[in-house]
C-alpha cells in the first residue's frame, strides 16, 4: 500500500447569480451561504445529489481546525455480480461508491482533491463533478460556485522565458470575493465589478508573429495579475513560439499544483500536520509579509 496520497489544489469562488439590490450585502450573504453549507454537512454527516442519473455523496469525516474539514467525495457506480440461482446463474446489479478524499479550507477557500484515477479519470473530472454538486447547494442562496486550479506562477514565466516570443496571452480573472486581500489586481477587479456587475473579466492580447511586448516580470501590473490567476483567482492560456519547433499553447488547467500527504485513514497527529502544511504550501494570494492575512 502506498504511504502517501497526492492531491490537486483548487480555489473555489462563490459568485452571485444575479445582480443584488443596493441593500443586499453580498459579502455577508456569501459568508452565510458557505457557513450554512458546511454546518449542514457536519450536522447531517452526509450530503447527496443526483445529477444526470448519477448519485453523488459528500461525507463528513473530521474537522482538523475551525476552518479545515476532511471529507470523502463519491460518484455512484454499478458492478455486476453473478450468483447461483435455481435455474443456473443470474446477474445482480449492485451500486458501488468508490471515493476520493477532499479537504476544504473554508477561510482561504481552498480545496485539495485526491488524485485517484480509479474513481475519476482526471483532476479536471473530479473538480467538475464536485463543482456541479456544490452549485446545487448554493443556488438557493443566489450563488454559483467556480473552481480554479492553483498553479505555479514561475512555471508561466519559465514558459515565456524559454520561448522565442509570445503570440497570444489570455487571462480570465474572477471578480474578487475571497475572505481577505492580496495585490493590486484585487482593486482593479473590484472597480470593474462595481461598474459592470461582472463575475469574471477576460484580457486577451495577441500578435500572431510572436512579437507581444511587456510580457515580463518587470511589468508589475501583469506580474500581479499572473500571481492572482496562478493563486487560484482565474485561468491563463499562453501561445508561444518555441525554439525551432513552431507554436505551442499552454494552459493553467494542465498545471494544477500537486501536494502529497501521509495516508488519511485517520488524519491524527503527523497526518493532520501534513494536511495543514499542504494547505499552507499552496496558498499565495492571501499571504502577506509577516504571516497569513487574517482580515
Amino acid at each position: 500500500m502506498k504511504t502517501e496520497q497526492t492531491f490537486g489544489a483548487y480555489r473555489y469562488f462563490v459568485v452571485q447569480r444575479e445582480q443584488l439590490s443596493f441593500f443586499d450585502m453580498v459579502k455577508e450573504k456569501r459568508a452565510a451561504a458557505q457557513s450554512a453549507f458546511f454546518t449542514a454537512l457536519e450536522r447531517e454527516r452526509k450530503l447527496a445529489w443526483r445529477i444526470a442519473d448519477k448519485r453523488y455523496l459528500l461525507v463528513f469525516e473530521q474537522k482538523l481546525s475551525p476552518d479545515v474539514v476532511v471529507c470523502k467525495f463519491s460518484m455512484e457506480t454499478h458492478q455486476t455480480r453473478y450468483q447461483e440461482s435455481e435455474s443456473g446463474i443470474e446477474s445482480i446489479d449492485e451500486p458501488d461508491y468508490p471515493y476520493i478524499n477532499a479537504v476544504f479550507d473554508q477561510k482561504r477557500q481552498i480545496v485539495l482533491l485526491e488524485v485517484k484515477t480509479t474513481v475519476f479519470p482526471s483532476l479536471s473530472a473530479s473538480r467538475g463533478r464536485l463543482s456541479a454538486c456544490l452549485e446545487r447547494s448554493f443556488a438557493p442562496y443566489g450563488f454559483d460556485v467556480l473552481f480554479e486550479g492553483i498553479t505555479d506562477a514561475e512555471g508561466f514565466w519559465d514558459i515565456v522565458g524559454e520561448s522565442r516570443g509570445v503570440c497570444q496571452l489570455t487571462l480570465t480573472l474572477n471578480a474578487p470575493n475571497l475572505f481577505g486581500g492580496y495585490n493590486d489586481t484585487n482593486e482593479m477587479l473590484r472597480d470593474i465589478a462595481k461598474t459592470y456587475n461582472n463575475t469574471r473579466a477576460t484580457i486577451r492580447l495577441e500578435n500572431p508573429k510572436g512579437k507581444l511586448t511587456g510580457i515580463s516580470q518587470e511589468n508589475k501590473a501583469l506580474k500581479d495579475a499572473m500571481e492572482y490567476a496562478s493563486g487560484g483567482g482565474g485561468e491563463w492560456k499562453v501561445t508561444v513560439l518555441r525554439r525551432g519547433a513552431g507554436q505551442k499553447t499552454y494552459r493553467s488547467e494542465d498545471n494544477v499544483r500537486k501536494v502529497s500527504v501521509r495516508r488519511m485513514e485517520r488524519a491524527d497527529g503527523a497526518g493532520r500536520e501534513d494536511i495543514l502544511q499542504a494547505l499552507d504550501s499552496v496558498e499565495t494570494i492571501l499571504k502577506q509579509e509577516g504571516g497569513r492575512d487574517e482580515a
